[in-house]
């Protein structure tokens, strides 16, 4: 919602007012969103106003940024390449953001845990999933240790996303929706995109993916898909688990995503 002024903000600015049920989400929001521009001055973020995670419905006020939605650009195949290049672009400078007192969390940082929460989500999606897909997960979730380890963990946005970039003039000038950034493998936020763009753009794959991906530095190479292959769908699956048992038709879309995300 645009509301105009608000309190720390310049008499006649506009400002985002976002509420959510969600007290732990504002919070995050709100502590991100004051330390990450003084730790990563070079990230495009609306900068954050006030707030409160306590109030009877929490709520996060930040400065609105004229742009338009990343989702809005995918109509053709140069605006979609073009978008494609600016966030691959943003997910290169997102690995090397400062994470030491962020309070991010590590359940993607470290295959051991990573794989002993995929088999948790497992187990809870059984039902929703089916036993052929779920024969087929716990292979991929074997790979995990071995596929995902020996790499320095890095930050990531968590849902990078067109719907969360605004971009003016070629540029991003604000990436939106920070609560799910964590330390994660440094191709987190590619596999996302890229099962992004493939699940609801299919028709835009090579343009906003390749381009994504050619920007960000990262390499198209067989390795290299499998692994972003295996994070997307590992996403999914933590997607799945955090869908309440009694959204049955968002589990079941969910647990199609999931089987679609399998590599074949």
């Amino acid at each position: 919602m645009l509301v105009s002024p608000a309190g720390g903000a310049a008499h006649g600015d506009l400002v985002v007012v976002q509420w959510n049920a969600d007290a732990a989400t504002i919070s995050r929001r709100l502590r991100l969103g004051r330390r990450l521009p003084e730790i990563a001055p070079r990230l495009p973020l609306a900068p954050v106003i006030g707030g409160d995670p306590d109030a009877p419905t929490p709520f996060l006020v930040s400065r609105f940024i004229l742009g338009t939605s990343g989702r809005d650009l995918l109509g053709d195949e140069v605006a979609a390449s073009r978008l494609g290049s600016a966030v691959g672009a943003l997910a290169r400078e997102l690995r090397t953001v400062p994470t030491a007192g962020l309070r991010l969390s590590r359940r993607w940082a470290d295959p051991i845990p990573l794989e002993a929460a995929a088999r948790r989500w497992l187990d809870d999606g059984r039902l929703s999933l089916g036993s052929v897909t779920s024969r087929r997960l716990g292979r991929a979730i074997e790979r995990i240790p071995v596929e995902l380890g020996h790499v320095e963990p890095v930050f990531a946005h968590g849902d990078l996303a067109p719907v969360n970039v605004l971009v003016r003039d070629g540029a991003v000038v604000a990436l939106l929706d920070l609560e799910r950034a964590r330390l994660a493998h440094p191709l987190y936020d590619a596999a996302w995109w890229t099962w992004i763009i493939q699940h609801h753009h299919p028709e835009r794959t090579r343009s906003a993916g390749d381009a994504f991906l050619a920007a960000a530095g990262i390499e198209r190479d067989r390795r290299t898909l499998g692994l972003l292959d295996l994070l997307a769908v590992l996403q999914c699956l933590e997607m799945l688990a955090g869908v309440p048992v009694r959204a049955s038709a968002e589990r079941r879309e969910w647990a199609t995503r999931v089987a679609a995300a399998l590599p074949t």
